[in-house]
């Protein structure tokens, strides 16, 4: 259903550049639209695809709309005479509207879903309209657009509730009534919303019209452009191609120093962050993780965390997390204490497997986290316990005997321990 709405052929594409300042972001703007004019066998498709997986996001931006080469090459022309400016990312609303019932019903897969719960529990019209703007949301979420908060009145109250972690879906839907559940307050600050419907885009409201294939590309395109890291291919399919590079530019500005407690990442840094940024998740390749089982009590939390605190005085490095400002990613040393995880068993897993899911299948590339972990958990008349280590910070040591060092300073020192990369 998916294939034919938003990625048939006749459907708008969005491309969607970015870069540290106005200029940069402009020629990055030029450069991407002689690429597109000097060669028309390029899929449109393809560039999308490789600029929203294989570039770093940066702060300025430029995102137009188009159907073929000519008329997005067209677009970024125009899109890089108009200035831009980075500006901080506002909170986001979705508002499903008042829960009238749409003319139609967008094919999308989680649409389909959602409305065969509410038709087989036998509900009535209001349940099947919250069903729609239910799913509309869920695929809206599964491409970048997470929002704040969720609104609604009457039917789309119930949608809204369910979005928002207060009930089950098959609950809310029950509750969908043309009067509805009482809709949450619209945050203060600076907000934009989303509002599902038809209307004219102002400075703090964007619409999407769900029947529109076009309507998708003008908001993902206008969420991108206000600082939302939304999947701008609009889950069409693509290929990689060679794109134009980054348009550095150099600079003996005092400017180009990093801002107070920031340092510049070094080159290992670099080539791993970015890498795994760029390959979204392959932050595994560049974990260091161990195990090891002992004997005796689990440790409660309190002991194992000032045993990873005095680990990581030892090992300074290991206090770095990444951090972005302005658009661009720095180091920084943070004196924050790393929670240690104590889970509970699970009988349907190792131990030793149950910790290293724990530490090392979640990416470590992200921004503001530690990249380093540690987690315990029962097994049978001792505990598992596993640290991992994001490789470029790890120096000279090896998981393995990070895992020994932080066992002595916990009281339970230990005499082997599995390591591998994760």
């Amino acid at each position: 259903m998916e294939t034919t709405f938003l990625a048939g052929t006749d459907a708008p594409r969005v491309l969607a550049v970015s870069a540290r300042d106005e200029r940069t972001a402009a020629a990055a703007a030029v450069r991407l639209a002689d690429r597109l004019a000097g060669d028309p066998s390029l899929d449109p498709d393809d560039v999308a695809l490789t600029l929203a997986r294989g570039r770093e996001r940066f702060a300025v931006r430029h995102a137009v709309t188009g159907t073929t080469g000519a008329e997005l090459a067209a677009a970024l022309r125009e899109s890089a005479l108009r200035p831009r400016r980075a500006a901080p990312v506002p909170t986001l609303v979705l508002d499903l509207g008042d829960g009238s019932a749409p003319a139609g019903t967008p094919p999308l897969p989680q649409v389909a879903e959602a409305s065969a719960t509410a038709e087989g529990l036998g509900l009535p019209q209001a349940a099947g309209t919250a069903a729609v703007l239910y799913g509309t949301a869920v695929w809206l979420a599964a491409h970048g657009l997470r929002p704040d908060t969720v609104l609604g009145s009457g039917p789309a109250a119930a949608a809204a509730s369910a979005l928002r972690g207060e009930l089950p879906l098959a609950d809310a839907l029950r509750a969908a009534t043309p009067v509805g559940t009482p809709s949450a307050r619209t945050p203060g600050g600076e907000v934009l919303v989303v509002r599902v419907g038809t209307g004219a885009a102002g400075a703090g409201v964007l619409f999407l019209d769900p029947l529109d294939p076009s309507s998708y590309a003008r908001l993902f395109a206008a969420l991108w452009e206000r600082g939302f890291d939304v999947d701008c291919t609009l889950g069409r399919g693509g290929r990689r191609v060679r794109l134009p590079g980054y348009p550095f530019r150099r600079s003996g500005s005092v400017t180009d120093a990093p801002p107070p407690g920031l340092r510049p990442l070094t080159p290992h840094e670099q080539r791993w962050l970015f890498h795994d940024l760029v390959r979204s998740g392959s932050a595994a390749e560049h974990t260091l993780c161990a195990t090891a089982v002992l004997p005796g009590p689990v440790p409660g939390a309190p002991a194992a965390e000032a045993a990873l605190a005095a680990l990581l005085d030892r090992h300074p490095d290991l206090r770095t997390v990444f951090t972005r400002d302005g658009g661009r990613w720095f180091a920084r040393t943070s004196l924050r204490p790393v929670p240690v995880t104590v889970l509970a068993p699970d009988t349907g897993v190792e131990p030793e497997a149950l910790v290293r899911a724990a530490t090392a299948e979640e990416t470590f590339a992200a921004a503001d986290v530690p990249l380093v972990r540690c987690a315990l958990a029962p097994a049978g008349d001792g505990w598992a316990v596993a640290l991992a280590v994001y490789a470029p910070v790890a120096g000279a040591s090896s998981a393995g005997e990070l895992l020994a060092e932080w066992a002595g300073l916990a009281g339970a020192p230990l005499r082997t321990a599995t390591a591998t990369p994760a």
